[in-house]
This record gives structure tokens, sequence and C-alpha cells, in this order.
């Protein structure tokens, strides 16, 4: 179990590794109409929607599994 909790927190960190920086490359474009507090905010609710995903990844190892599956764990 704890190689599949370790292999998950990767693919999160990844995730939000990923998310983050497409939202930094859309901030920085001409088209990006989005205020400095507001793109803030954003950044904040994702980092806390990530850190409460892993928070449950943690506590509830087997409920988090059992809903979000673990086929792409097999990749």
């Amino acid at each position: 179990m704890e190689d599949k909790i370790k292999m998950e927190k990767g693919f999160i960190e990844t995730t939000e590794n990923l998310v983050l920086e497409l939202l930094k490359k859309h901030y920085s474009s001409p088209h990006c109409k989005i205020d400095a507090f507001t793109k803030e905010k954003m950044k904040g609710l994702i980092k806390r929607a990530i850190f409460q995903e892993v928070e449950y990844l943690s506590e509830y190892p087997e409920n988090y599994f059992g809903v979000h599956g673990q086929d792409h764990l097999q990749n």
C-alpha cells in the first residue's frame, strides 16, 4: 500500500505542477483579462484542493483508491 500511496502522491504533485505552469503561461498571455487578486485566489484554490487530496490519500488510502480507482497505477 505504501508504494501505491507514494506513486499516487507523485501523480498528484505532477498534476499540480502542470496546472500551475499552465495558469502561469495563461496569466502572461495578452489574452488574459484576470486581475492579480483573482489570479492569486485561483492559485490558492488549486493549492488547497491538491493539499486536501493528498491529506485524504494519506489518512484514508483505502477509501481514496475506492473512490478514484487504481487502474492508472498499472501504467
